[in-house]
Order: C-alpha cells, then sequence, then structure tokens
C-alpha cells in the first residue's frame, strides 16, 4: 500500500487494505474478502474457481490478518 487511499479507512496506520476493510477501516469479514479476492483471480489471471481458490487461501496465509 502505497497511497492514502489504498488502506482502509484512508488511514495509513491500518494494517489492512481497502479491499479487505469497510470504508471506516474495520476489517471485512473473512469470507467476504475470500470471495473478491477469487473473483479478483478469475478475473485477471482468468483462473478456474478451483484454482482461484488455491492462489486465493494461498495469499490469505501470508497476510497477518487471516493467518
Amino acid at each position: 500500500m502505497e497511497k492514502p487511499e489504498d488502506y482502509g479507512g484512508e488511514n495509513s496506520q491500518n494494517k489492512s487494505c481497502v479491499y479487505c476493510s469497510n470504508e471506516d477501516g474495520s476489517l471485512k469479514p473473512r469470507d467476504i474478502v475470500r470471495e473478491g479476492m477469487i473473483e479478483f483471480w478469475m478475473a485477471r489471471e482468468k483462473l478456474d474457481r478451483a484454482s482461484a481458490e488455491k492462489a486465493t487461501d494461498d495469499h490469505m496465509l501470508k497476510m497477518p490478518a487471516w493467518k
């Protein structure tokens, strides 16, 4: 995250990004974030659902909020 709008709630002290956070900066539920990431991987990388789920789960394990 580089710009203020990249951080949840546009707060550079927030450890969560805008995609994992609600407008107030609070963390979205894990299942909502996971589904959004799956859709992202399917659209961006043209992955099938199973591959996108694996890529998402692997990625989320590296993120502090979702370990």
